[in-house]
């Protein structure tokens, strides 16, 4: 099959998780390119992989994250959605794929829906109109079994107010007479196969239908070497690992870094190429103390931390977990706030809220002691670590997607 990956280019975690199924994909034989290359994207990592990219229409993610930041559930202008829509079935015409495979492309289902193109698409549960839990928890003030048992309404309720405010997905489906209807709530899935980078006991679901499958988590390694400090001598310190991903905002890695050194605590540090002014501000690795990087390979540096602090990011809560690593996340956006509201749920770690962190950041260090001093958290975490193990996530995504579409392409 002639594969065609879209994902959403400026961030690193749409990126990674189409590369690991991409390339089980390739390596069965499979052609497969991507679109989303230019300026200010993470495109280089596929081009790294040795897959082709070609450009394409992508909103600016200042503009994207700041609508959603900010709380507003039109989070895509309509001419925005337009110009995606037009983008992508320009690609399909010069491609002429077998099949379009997102992630984070939430104008893919339309165009693909219209060109009548095979669609497959890897998401959060968080994203599907299938999720279990309240992606915003209404009646959270009131006793937890009642409003467990209010979880039904709350989830009908969010995804009745969030379409309807976000409505321009319904406007492109009725004007095209989709055969399904794409909505705010699922316009992240596939119209015929859906692959969810979870696992039931992290994010259960409700209701799924036949064409969508858990795989587990879609977590990518990048060959970076490790650097020439390694391992990080820490005197006996308790070493943090703080990775904030790749669009960190609010945020300040000058203050970690300060704050790290003042609490006689160890850490390494990376910024994902976000701070590219780090020596002139002073910032650099003191041995035994802070260890900072632009990038680092991820699974080592979780194996010897004590725990990790990030932004509560999909793929880095489940890069921690699969070594067995508490969390602390501060959240920035509502996809990681709901991630670290069933982080808390499962006594894997705790959230720490950006605007406490901004008022007082020793609130993230009373969180960094809590849990170091808590065994808890570190056995909780040991223990979800095996629900992990064996999964082989990138492989039962091919074999989905060969199953679903290969006796399918011509």
């Amino acid at each position: 099959m002639r594969i065609l990956c879209l994902p959403y280019t400026p961030t690193l975690s749409h990126v990674s998780r189409l590369l690991v199924v991409a390339r089980a994909l390739r390596d069965r034989g499979h052609e497969v390119l991507f679109a989303g290359s230019g300026p200010d994207t993470k495109s280089h990592f596929i081009e790294e992989e040795g897959f082709a990219t070609l450009p394409f229409y992508q909103i600016d993610p200042k503009d994207l994250f700041g609508r959603i930041r900010d709380g507003k559930m039109r989070f895509v202008a309509e001419d925005e959605l337009e110009k995606m829509i037009l983008s992508d079935r320009e690609i399909y015409r010069e491609v002429n794929p077998d099949l379009v495979l997102s992630d984070g492309r939430f104008s893919s289902m339309i165009s693909a829906g219209i060109e009548k193109i095979a669609h497959a698409a890897i998401v959060n549960v968080s994203s599907t109109e299938y999720r279990a839990l309240p992606y915003v928890p209404f009646f959270e003030r009131l006793p937890e079994k009642l409003a467990r048992r209010l979880d039904p309404l709350n989830l009908w309720l969010e995804m009745q107010l969030f379409d309807t405010v976000a409505n321009a997905f319904k406007k492109w489906s009725k004007k095209h007479s989709l055969a399904k209807t794409v909505t705010a709530t699922n316009c992240l899935t596939g119209n015929d196969l859906t692959l969810m980078a979870d696992i039931e006991d992290y994010f259960p679901t409700r209701h799924l239908p036949f064409d969508y499958h858990y795989v587990g988590p879609l977590t990518w390694q990048k060959g970076v070497p490790l650097p020439d400090w390694w391992p990080p001598q820490t005197a006996g310190k308790s070493l943090i690992y703080i990775t904030m991903g790749t669009t960190w905002v609010g945020g300040s890695f000058e203050n970690l870094y300060n704050l790290v050194r003042d609490q006689g605590l160890a850490a390494i540090i990376t910024t994902g190429g976000q701070l590219k002014d780090a020596a002139a501000r002073g910032l650099k690795t003191v041995p035994g103390e802070v260890y900072l990087e632009e990038f680092i390979a991820g699974e080592e540096a979780m194996k010897v931390c004590d725990l990790v602090v990030c932004h509560g990011g999909n793929g880095t809560i489940y890069q921690a977990l699969e070594q067995g690593r508490p969390i602390i996340g501060i959240p920035t956006i509502p996809d990681q706030d709901f991630n670290m509201r069933r982080v808390e749920a499962l006594g894997l770690g705790i959230k720490v809220a950006p605007a406490d962190l901004e008022k007082n950041p020793q609130q993230l260090f009373a969180a960094i002691r809590r849990v170091l001093d808590t065994p808890s958290y570190r056995e909780k975490a040991l223990a979800f670590s095996k629900k992990l193990q064996g999964l082989n996530p990138a492989e039962k995504a091919a074999d989905l997607i060969e199953h679903q579409f290969s006796r399918k392409a011509p």
